[in-house]
């Protein structure tokens, strides 16, 4: 319901597609920045229905928040889902050097606080209290690692990666499946 409710909210060009290949369900994040080193990540096996949103598609508006203090900052994407009939939102930062934990908190803060404004609309123009504010928040931060430091196995899902504060760090270009992201 969630994800219906902000299709019906949100403007079209947020929306990236999800696609299937050898019959698995993906969606593929890019990084389209001139020195991007991370240009794209695959996610596999998202259930049907769930909407992925490129957040850092519109520019943040100056004219509002000074942004001295990140006000500002988002993440790369959010994908709006269902694992196991509970609603989640799962925050994904791409990072092409070293994640800076205090740079990539603020951009998931500053997302969160683009759904806590879509809550109130939702409940002030629509009727709909809450919605988004039911949702479990998960966080990933997928990272190009420097060759000497690269892993040869995928991380581990964790179970305490529900805060801005914890997320996950996910080495790429390993294509995760969704439940390796979000631990239920």
């Amino acid at each position: 319901m969630v994800v219906d409710v902000l299709r019906d909210l949100l403007v079209d060009d947020l929306f990236v597609e999800i696609s299937e290949k050898d019959g698995r369900s993906f969606v593929r994040l890019r990084e389209s920045g001139r020195d991007a080193k991370l240009k794209r990540v695959d996610i596999y096996d998202i259930p049907k229905g769930s909407l992925l949103l490129k957040l850092d598609k519109y520019e943040q508006p100056k004219t509002l928040f000074k942004g001295t203090h990140g006000e500002r900052q988002r993440c790369d994407y959010v994908l709006v889902t269902t694992v196991r009939k509970n609603p989640v939102l799962l925050f994904i930062e791409m990072k092409s050097r070293h994640v800076k934990d205090s740079q990539v908190r603020k951009q998931f803060i500053g997302a969160e606080c683009i759904f806590d404004y879509c809550d109130a609309v939702l409940n002030r123009f629509h009727g709909k209290d809450g919605l988004v504010s039911q949702c479990r928040k998960y966080f990933v931060v997928f990272y190009k690692p420097s060759i000497a430091k690269r892993t040869t196995r995928p991380a581990l899902p964790r179970k305490n990666n529900d805060s801005p504060d914890r997320p996950l760090k996910y080495p790429s270009p390993q294509n995760p499946s969704l439940k390796a992201l979000v631990a239920l």
